[in-house]
């Protein structure tokens, strides 16, 4: 069991995130084959891009929400998180973008909306592996922060009145391998060019 410190700390975050507009998920709505968290991607996509969704639809008539994970998890396999949110990507008959930044002025209504539609949600405990194995082989990440769906940050957190922030980067190196153990199939989240930043603030970090 965490420490009782180090679960404040992790409510504290989660608390002032949720206070700042952020949403708050659950570990069982991720997906951890795709490294997704499917419904932000979807509805962020469908408000941003209504045209395009249409579009998108018309050549993925059957099964659109499905079509649309599987294109995203293959280009950000291909091409990494940064590169995706910045750039997004062409299908058939639609373009994707998956991120709206924030328009130099407030004159255009249609770009105010799409940068309105940003969905940023944080997850606590995070079982993030599908090579997961009960009792055996099962890591978390204390807290996963997303984009639109798209993870961007993983948080693993520590109490300093028990256990110091050097003792959670060796713990991101050595219980949170990048691959399993076993099979040595890689982790989808933990993957090259994927989460954009790991970190391991202590409770004493000044949080923002």
């Amino acid at each position: 069991m965490a420490d009782s410190r180090e679960a404040r700390f992790q409510q504290d975050i989660v608390d002032a995130l949720s206070a700042s507009g952020w949403l708050v998920g659950t570990s069982s709505d991720y997906d951890r084959r795709n490294a997704l968290y499917p419904e932000d991607v979807i509805a962020y996509f469908r408000e941003a891009h209504p045209d395009q969704w249409e579009r998108f639809c018309r050549h993925h008539g059957q099964e659109p929400e499905s079509s649309l994970i599987r294109a995203v998890t293959r280009e950000l396999g291909k091409r990494g998180t940064l590169d995706v949110l910045r750039h997004g990507f062409k299908v058939p008959g639609a373009r994707i973008q998956l991120c709206s930044f924030k328009p130099d002025h407030g004159m255009n209504e249609e770009a105010l909306q799409r940068y309105r539609a940003n969905r940023l949600r944080v997850v606590p405990e995070v079982s993030y592996s599908p090579h997961y194995r009960d009792g055996d082989y099962n890591p978390r990440l204390d807290l996963v922060l997303f984009v639109n769906g798209i993870p961007t940050a993983t948080l693993e957190l520590k109490s300093e009145f028990k256990q110091s922030v050097e003792q959670a980067k060796r713990q991101y190196r050595r219980d949170r391998p990048v691959k399993d153990p076993v099979t040595r199939n890689p982790e989808p989240l933990l993957t090259f060019k994927r989460a954009l930043w790991c970190t391991s603030p202590s409770a004493r970090t000044k949080w923002r």
